[in-house]
């Protein structure tokens, strides 16, 4: 009986993926479906945000321009 449950469970998960991000700061465990991954989405935007040679509107640039690129 707990077998036959073991394989319910993975048979459910099999779906899914589990992706970390980690900063100084911050760890993010991300739990998805089969979809692009969040994980690098927000990695790629704490990456921009520490860039401080770039203006407001440079940066806002470059977020269309991920988010652009994620959503396809």
């Amino acid at each position: 009986m707990e077998h036959k449950n073991m394989e319910k469970h993975d048979q459910i998960n099999s779906d899914y993926y589990v992706n970390r991000f980690i900063t100084k700061e911050t760890e993010l465990t991300i739990n998805i479906k089969k979809m692009k991954n969040p994980a690098y989405l927000l990695e790629q935007l704490y990456l921009l945000k520490q860039k401080d040679e770039l203006s407001d509107d440079e940066k806002n640039e470059e977020v269309r321009k991920i988010m652009s690129d994620y959503m396809r």
